[in-house]
């Protein structure tokens, strides 16, 4: 049986986003989202993947926790020990600013649900 490596799943969403991010870059002639149901979208997903996050980022530091305790873990310099308290403790911060991530995204998407493509609007602030 072979075992699948988990880090491949990070690595794929990883691509996925660059790639949005090549799909996305802004034209001479214009935006590189055209509708804004599309940003609606992506908004969307993105949310839904910061959501995600923090499970990810536990699942991490707990396993790094448990090779550590059952001394299955060595360091090239340094104790073990202090290179796993550091990881789990950037990885719970990590997963904190996840949190605050989904919740600003999901701002980000109530906000542009509304938004619609059509002709000139009344809106008249010049801020964006």
């Amino acid at each position: 049986m072979t075992r699948t490596d988990p880090a491949q799943y990070p690595a794929k969403a990883a691509d996925a986003l660059r790639l949005f991010n090549h799909t996305t870059l802004p034209k001479r002639d214009g935006a590189g989202i055209a509708y804004p149901g599309t940003a609606y979208r992506a908004i969307g997903n993105l949310a839904t993947l910061s959501h995600r996050l923090p499970q990810a980022l536990d699942h991490i530091a707990v396993g790094l926790t448990s090779l550590h305790k059952a001394g299955h873990l060595t360091a090239d310099h340094g104790a073990p020990a202090t290179h796993t308290a550091a990881a789990v403790k950037a990885l719970r911060r990590a997963e904190e600013l996840a949190i605050e991530l989904t919740e600003a995204l999901e701002r980000a998407h109530a906000a542009t649900g509304p938004l619609g493509y059509g002709g000139q609007s009344d809106d008249t602030d010049d801020d964006l």
